[in-house]
Protein backbone atom coordinates (compact mmCIF):
# COMPACT_ATOMS: atom_id res chain seq x y z
CA UNK A 1 0.00 0.00 0.00
CA UNK A 2 1.27 3.58 -0.79
CA UNK A 3 0.76 6.62 1.01
CA UNK A 4 0.75 10.44 -0.44
CA UNK A 5 0.36 13.19 1.67
CA UNK A 6 -0.57 16.82 0.60
CA UNK A 7 -1.53 19.47 2.77
CA UNK A 8 -4.96 20.22 2.13
CA UNK A 9 -6.30 23.95 0.48
CA UNK A 10 -2.83 24.00 -0.93
CA UNK A 11 -2.23 24.92 -4.68
CA UNK A 12 0.81 23.65 -6.05
CA UNK A 13 1.96 25.18 -9.48
CA UNK A 14 5.13 24.96 -11.73
CA UNK A 15 5.50 21.36 -10.88
CA UNK A 16 7.19 19.38 -13.81
CA UNK A 17 4.74 16.53 -14.62
CA UNK A 18 5.79 13.33 -14.20
CA UNK A 19 5.74 10.24 -16.67
CA UNK A 20 1.62 9.84 -16.95
CA UNK A 21 0.69 6.54 -15.35
CA UNK A 22 -2.17 3.69 -16.85
CA UNK A 23 -5.26 3.42 -14.55
CA UNK A 24 -6.11 0.30 -13.35
CA UNK A 25 -10.01 1.59 -14.64
CA UNK A 26 -11.57 4.73 -16.03
CA UNK A 27 -11.83 7.27 -13.25
CA UNK A 28 -9.18 6.51 -10.77
CA UNK A 29 -7.40 8.95 -9.21
CA UNK A 30 -3.70 9.23 -9.48
CA UNK A 31 -2.49 9.50 -5.71
CA UNK A 32 0.94 10.37 -6.76
CA UNK A 33 0.13 13.23 -9.01
CA UNK A 34 -2.22 15.69 -7.04
CA UNK A 35 -2.22 18.70 -7.45
CA UNK A 36 -4.67 20.13 -5.14
CA UNK A 37 -6.71 18.94 -2.24
CA UNK A 38 -9.78 21.06 -1.11
CA UNK A 39 -12.19 19.64 1.88
CA UNK A 40 -15.51 21.23 1.54
CA UNK A 41 -16.88 18.90 4.88
CA UNK A 42 -15.57 16.44 7.11
CA UNK A 43 -16.87 13.57 4.76
CA UNK A 44 -16.41 15.23 1.56
CA UNK A 45 -13.18 15.66 -0.56
CA UNK A 46 -12.04 17.56 -3.89
CA UNK A 47 -9.69 16.62 -6.02
CA UNK A 48 -7.36 18.16 -8.52
CA UNK A 49 -4.55 16.20 -10.84
CA UNK A 50 -1.64 17.65 -12.26
CA UNK A 51 -3.15 16.81 -15.57
CA UNK A 52 -6.21 18.82 -15.04
CA UNK A 53 -8.20 15.91 -13.63
CA UNK A 54 -11.26 16.84 -11.53
CA UNK A 55 -12.67 14.18 -8.60
CA UNK A 56 -14.93 14.55 -5.16
CA UNK A 57 -13.91 11.60 -2.73
CA UNK A 58 -16.83 10.68 -0.46
CA UNK A 59 -15.77 9.51 2.78
CA UNK A 60 -17.71 6.82 4.61
CA UNK A 61 -17.40 9.20 7.32
CA UNK A 62 -16.37 12.30 8.72
CA UNK A 63 -12.50 13.25 9.10
CA UNK A 64 -12.85 16.49 11.21
CA UNK A 65 -10.18 19.23 12.05
CA UNK A 66 -8.53 19.32 9.02
CA UNK A 67 -7.72 22.60 8.29
CA UNK A 68 -4.08 22.58 9.41
CA UNK A 69 -3.61 19.10 8.95
CA UNK A 70 -2.16 17.10 5.58
CA UNK A 71 -4.46 14.50 3.62
CA UNK A 72 -2.69 11.27 3.16
CA UNK A 73 -4.29 8.84 0.75
CA UNK A 74 -3.59 5.25 1.04
CA UNK A 75 -4.64 2.94 -1.83
CA UNK A 76 -2.87 -0.16 -3.59
CA UNK A 77 -0.33 1.14 -6.06
CA UNK A 78 -1.66 4.79 -5.39
CA UNK A 79 -4.58 4.51 -7.36
CA UNK A 80 -8.02 5.58 -5.88
CA UNK A 81 -11.14 3.94 -7.33
CA UNK A 82 -13.65 3.54 -5.02
CA UNK A 83 -13.29 -0.69 -4.82
CA UNK A 84 -12.44 -0.35 -1.40
CA UNK A 85 -9.02 -0.98 0.96
CA UNK A 86 -8.89 2.55 0.03
CA UNK A 87 -8.17 5.21 2.76
CA UNK A 88 -7.72 9.31 3.76
CA UNK A 89 -5.58 9.98 6.60
CA UNK A 90 -5.91 13.39 7.86
CA UNK A 91 -4.40 14.67 11.35
CA UNK A 92 -5.31 11.75 13.34
CA UNK A 93 -7.89 10.10 11.86
CA UNK A 94 -8.15 7.84 8.94
CA UNK A 95 -10.97 7.41 7.21
CA UNK A 96 -12.54 4.80 4.82
CA UNK A 97 -13.00 5.95 0.70
CA UNK A 98 -16.83 5.23 -0.07
CA UNK A 99 -16.76 6.38 -3.55
CA UNK A 100 -14.97 8.38 -5.76
CA UNK A 101 -16.05 10.36 -8.91
CA UNK A 102 -14.60 12.36 -11.50
CA UNK A 103 -16.66 15.74 -12.19
CA UNK A 104 -16.48 18.87 -14.77
CA UNK A 105 -14.65 22.58 -13.98
CA UNK A 106 -18.29 24.37 -13.16
CA UNK A 107 -18.53 21.38 -10.18
CA UNK A 108 -15.10 21.65 -9.15
CA UNK A 109 -15.05 25.04 -8.88
CA UNK A 110 -18.62 24.94 -6.44
CA UNK A 111 -16.98 22.46 -4.33
CA UNK A 112 -13.78 24.54 -4.25
CA UNK A 113 -15.54 27.54 -3.32
CA UNK A 114 -17.81 25.94 -0.53
CA UNK A 115 -14.40 24.82 0.95
CA UNK A 116 -13.60 28.48 1.85
CA UNK A 117 -16.77 29.42 3.95
CA UNK A 118 -16.85 28.89 7.24
CA UNK A 119 -19.30 27.54 9.53
CA UNK A 120 -20.37 31.01 10.48
CA UNK A 121 -20.99 32.31 6.54
CA UNK A 122 -17.52 34.37 5.72
CA UNK A 123 -15.68 33.49 2.73
CA UNK A 124 -12.21 33.32 3.33
CA UNK A 125 -9.14 32.94 1.17
CA UNK A 126 -6.77 29.71 1.50
CA UNK A 127 -3.15 30.37 2.53
CA UNK A 128 -1.32 29.39 -0.86
CA UNK A 129 1.62 26.84 -0.38
CA UNK A 130 3.81 26.67 -3.18
CA UNK A 131 6.56 23.93 -3.86
CA UNK A 132 8.12 25.40 -6.78
CA UNK A 133 8.97 28.97 -7.80
CA UNK A 134 6.66 31.65 -6.35
CA UNK A 135 3.63 32.04 -8.82
CA UNK A 136 3.45 35.51 -9.83
CA UNK A 137 0.29 37.54 -9.96
CA UNK A 138 -2.25 35.17 -8.47
CA UNK A 139 -3.00 35.06 -4.67
CA UNK A 140 -6.15 32.14 -4.98
CA UNK A 141 -7.04 28.83 -6.24
CA UNK A 142 -7.04 29.39 -11.07
CA UNK A 143 -9.67 26.42 -10.15
CA UNK A 144 -12.31 29.01 -9.33
CA UNK A 145 -11.08 32.61 -9.06
CA UNK A 146 -9.65 35.17 -12.05
CA UNK A 147 -8.14 38.24 -10.79
CA UNK A 148 -9.53 40.88 -13.06
CA UNK A 149 -6.48 43.00 -13.16
CA UNK A 150 -5.57 40.74 -15.90
CA UNK A 151 -8.48 41.12 -18.12
CA UNK A 152 -7.71 41.04 -21.74
CA UNK A 153 -11.20 40.58 -23.38
CA UNK A 154 -15.05 39.61 -22.82
CA UNK A 155 -18.22 38.16 -24.53
CA UNK A 156 -21.36 37.24 -24.12
CA UNK A 157 -23.61 34.24 -25.21
CA UNK A 158 -26.48 32.22 -23.47
CA UNK A 159 -24.28 30.41 -20.37
CA UNK A 160 -23.23 33.91 -19.54
CA UNK A 161 -19.73 35.74 -20.29
CA UNK A 162 -16.46 34.52 -21.36
CA UNK A 163 -13.60 36.13 -20.24
CA UNK A 164 -10.06 36.23 -21.78
CA UNK A 165 -7.21 36.74 -19.46
CA UNK A 166 -3.23 36.58 -19.09
CA UNK A 167 -2.64 32.72 -18.81
CA UNK A 168 0.82 33.39 -17.21
CA UNK A 169 -1.48 35.32 -14.18
CA UNK A 170 -4.03 33.06 -14.38
CA UNK A 171 -2.93 29.18 -13.56
CA UNK A 172 -2.46 28.65 -16.98
CA UNK A 173 -5.89 29.25 -18.20
CA UNK A 174 -6.61 31.84 -20.86
CA UNK A 175 -10.37 31.58 -20.70
CA UNK A 176 -12.83 31.42 -17.89
CA UNK A 177 -16.72 30.97 -18.00
CA UNK A 178 -18.56 33.68 -15.57
CA UNK A 179 -22.03 32.91 -15.10
CA UNK A 180 -24.77 35.52 -14.26
CA UNK A 181 -27.39 35.13 -11.37
CA UNK A 182 -29.78 36.82 -13.86
CA UNK A 183 -30.61 38.03 -17.22
CA UNK A 184 -28.23 40.51 -18.46
CA UNK A 185 -29.36 42.06 -21.71
CA UNK A 186 -26.96 45.31 -21.95
CA UNK A 187 -24.07 43.83 -21.19
CA UNK A 188 -23.63 43.51 -24.90
CA UNK A 189 -23.98 46.88 -25.85
CA UNK A 190 -21.38 48.20 -22.88
CA UNK A 191 -18.45 49.94 -24.00
CA UNK A 192 -16.71 49.01 -20.93
CA UNK A 193 -17.03 46.60 -18.18
CA UNK A 194 -15.58 46.52 -14.21
CA UNK A 195 -15.76 43.57 -12.38
CA UNK A 196 -16.09 43.84 -8.59
CA UNK A 197 -15.23 42.05 -5.24
CA UNK A 198 -17.91 41.37 -3.23
CA UNK A 199 -15.67 40.55 -0.01
CA UNK A 200 -12.54 42.55 -0.83
CA UNK A 201 -10.42 40.10 -1.72
CA UNK A 202 -9.95 41.44 -5.46
CA UNK A 203 -10.32 38.09 -7.37
CA UNK A 204 -14.16 36.89 -8.75
CA UNK A 205 -15.01 33.44 -7.72
CA UNK A 206 -18.58 33.78 -7.41
CA UNK A 207 -18.67 34.88 -3.45
CA UNK A 208 -21.43 36.80 -2.18
CA UNK A 209 -21.05 40.16 -3.60
CA UNK A 210 -19.07 39.74 -6.55
CA UNK A 211 -20.53 41.32 -9.60
CA UNK A 212 -19.93 43.18 -13.20
CA UNK A 213 -20.54 46.77 -13.75
CA UNK A 214 -21.09 47.92 -16.77
CA UNK A 215 -21.34 51.71 -18.40
CA UNK A 216 -24.80 53.16 -18.71
CA UNK A 217 -26.23 53.38 -22.27
CA UNK A 218 -25.47 57.24 -22.50
CA UNK A 219 -21.50 56.32 -21.80
CA UNK A 220 -21.65 57.24 -18.44
CA UNK A 221 -20.42 55.24 -15.30
CA UNK A 222 -18.42 55.77 -12.13
CA UNK A 223 -14.77 54.94 -11.96
CA UNK A 224 -14.14 54.71 -8.05
CA UNK A 225 -10.49 54.05 -7.61
CA UNK A 226 -10.90 52.37 -4.10
CA UNK A 227 -13.70 49.38 -5.60
CA UNK A 228 -12.59 49.14 -9.26
CA UNK A 229 -10.60 45.76 -9.91
CA UNK A 230 -10.46 46.09 -13.70
CA UNK A 231 -10.90 48.55 -16.78
CA UNK A 232 -11.35 48.12 -20.10
CA UNK A 233 -10.78 50.60 -21.71
CA UNK A 234 -8.02 51.67 -19.03
CA UNK A 235 -8.38 55.35 -19.46
CA UNK A 236 -10.16 56.72 -15.84
CA UNK A 237 -9.71 60.24 -16.84
CA UNK A 238 -12.45 59.67 -19.26
CA UNK A 239 -15.40 58.24 -16.62
CA UNK A 240 -17.74 60.59 -15.04
CA UNK A 241 -19.17 60.58 -12.01
CA UNK A 242 -23.11 59.69 -12.48
CA UNK A 243 -24.59 56.91 -11.31
CA UNK A 244 -24.11 53.03 -12.49
CA UNK A 245 -27.28 52.00 -14.42
CA UNK A 246 -26.19 48.33 -14.94
CA UNK A 247 -24.95 45.65 -12.33
CA UNK A 248 -25.36 41.80 -12.90
CA UNK A 249 -24.47 39.40 -9.82
CA UNK A 250 -21.17 36.53 -10.70
CA UNK A 251 -22.56 33.47 -9.49
CA UNK A 252 -19.82 31.20 -10.52
CA UNK A 253 -16.24 30.91 -12.21
CA UNK A 254 -14.60 28.03 -13.87
CA UNK A 255 -12.04 27.44 -16.32
CA UNK A 256 -13.56 27.56 -19.95
CA UNK A 257 -13.53 23.40 -20.13
CA UNK A 258 -12.03 23.71 -23.93
CA UNK A 259 -9.20 26.17 -23.16
CA UNK A 260 -6.37 23.65 -23.60
CA UNK A 261 -3.83 26.30 -22.22
CA UNK A 262 -2.00 27.06 -25.31
CA UNK A 263 -4.08 29.91 -26.14
CA UNK A 264 -6.26 28.69 -28.82
CA UNK A 265 -9.65 30.63 -28.84
CA UNK A 266 -12.94 28.44 -27.27
CA UNK A 267 -15.04 26.97 -29.86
Amino acid sequence: MWALALPLTAAHAQTPAPTPRIPPAPGCLDARQMDEVRQVSPALLAVQGRDGQRFRIDLAEGCPGASQAQAVLLAREGWVCGTGREYVRIGDATCAVAAIATVDAREYAALARASQVSDDGVTTLDTVQVRAPRRHGFAGSSNFCFNPRYLRAWSEDKQGMLVELSPKRSGGHRYYRVELAQSCPDLDSAPAITFRSGVGIGLICGNPGDRVVAQDSGGNSVFDSGNADALIPGDERRWSRRGIRIQCTVSAVYPHESDDGNGQAPR
